[in-house]
């Protein structure tokens, strides 16, 4: 079977499964333990999730959880697959009389990228990403929108159209929002992008429809922390590279990055690079691939021992999102059973006015109707 037909026929089931994402949760709140996520936190994952169609969960979600002592700040980003009934959702909810901003925006990129010719296809793909801040006492009411450039199309290796490239996804981006063209916002984009390396590349680019200005830009690829403050200090980051050394050097001195890429996150205007990063923390592909969906608990356990130990993560809930990777589980639907695949996608260290904010777990969940051989064991 085709991976387009199993997507026909996994979004069929889950129509008939629930109304919307949200409901579809609900079902499944026995897999979040209170330490990742407490009642209210999952009322306002719900309520936000309600809005969303079911369909969502055909294809990877991912749920971000704080480890540090924050109760709140969990996020929600889903994926919208160009050709599928979400993507109809949000192209045919442009239409409607009650249709916010940000839906005209998803329908928008959503038709730039499903022509099979299209040049902003050819450099993204065609998805579009959207990321809920979906907490009770959240404030934005509309998502961060990303395109994810597939590789190797924005790698840092300076290759000819690789800056015509990146001007197809920011026109995209601007015409999307509604933006006029601003000449030194796209100076001080491209100045970042030039500030990588051959092995490293942009992985997303993002906007906020609230939000006036300015661009989110996610580079991928960093081997180690010396590489990460090189290339900060190339990008004209406002902050203290120096703390930045100094956080990732201890993590690595705990053998605790052994195995992962790096990767980095801050936002930029007209003025330049914002004072906000995100540090990213990813696995290698390879380790999947010697050892499969259940190898994985033995793969991230240095990374959490080292946020232990350097006091930066509750053990408590490192504890319960080391019990997430249980690689897959059945749910009885109505309609049958589901393959629940679940897994950690990645760790994120949130560093504001030169110190550590925030520390993250993200998760991946997907829903399915059946598994193609070796995906659930390796």
């Amino acid at each position: 079977m085709l991976l387009e037909d199993e997507w026909v026929t996994n979004e069929a089931r889950l129509l008939r499964e629930a109304g919307s994402l949200g409901e579809l949760l609900e079902r499944i709140r026995d897999l979040f333990s209170p330490q990742l996520i407490h009642d209210q936190e999952w009322e306002g994952l719900v309520g936000w999730a309600g809005k969303l169609p079911p369909t969502l969960s055909a294809f990877p979600l991912w749920l971000g959880f704080p480890l540090d002592g924050h109760q709140e700040g969990t996020e929600l980003c889903v994926s919208v697959v160009g050709g599928t009934r979400s993507s109809a959702f949000f192209e045919t909810g442009r239409q409607a009389n009650d249709a916010d901003s940000s839906t005209a925006i998803i329908a928008s990129l959503l038709g730039k990228t499903g022509p099979r010719d299209s040049s902003l296809r050819r450099v993204v793909g065609d998805r579009v990403l959207l990321e809920y801040d979906v907490g009770p006492a959240r404030h934005r009411i509309h998502p961060k929108i990303s395109l994810y450039p597939i590789r190797p199309t924005l790698v840092g290796d300076r290759a000819e159209g690789r800056l015509t490239d990146l001007g197809v996804v920011l026109d995209a981006m601007e015409s999307a929002f509604g933006r006029e063209p601003d000449a030194e916002e796209r100076r001080q984009v491209e100045r970042a992008y030039l500030a990588l390396n051959a092995e490293t590349r942009i992985g997303g680019i993002e906007a906020l429809p609230s939000k006036g200005r300015g661009i989110g830009f996610t580079t991928l690829g960093f081997a180690k922390a010396s590489e990460v403050v090189a290339f900060l200090e190339r990008a004209g980051w406002p902050g203290n590279p120096a703390m930045v050394a100094s956080l990732l050097s201890r993590l690595e001195h705990r053998r605790a990055l052994d195995g992962v890429h790096l990767g980095v996150h801050f936002n930029v205007d007209a003025i330049g690079v914002g004072p906000t990063l995100e540090l990213h923390i990813f696995s290698r592909n390879s380790m999947y691939e010697r050892e499969g969906w259940f190898g994985e608990k033995l793969f991230w356990s240095p990374l959490m021992d080292g946020l232990r130990r350097e006091g930066l993560a509750v053990p408590e809930k490192l504890s319960e999102l080391a019990k997430w990777s249980s690689g897959s589980r059945i749910l009885f639907g109505r309609s049958g059973p589901f393959v629940v695949l679940q897994r950690i996608h990645h760790f994120k260290l949130i560093l504001t006015e030169n110190r550590l904010h925030r520390v993250k777990g993200h998760v991946f969940l997907l829903i399915c109707s059946g598994l193609r051989g070796g995906d659930a064991a390796g």
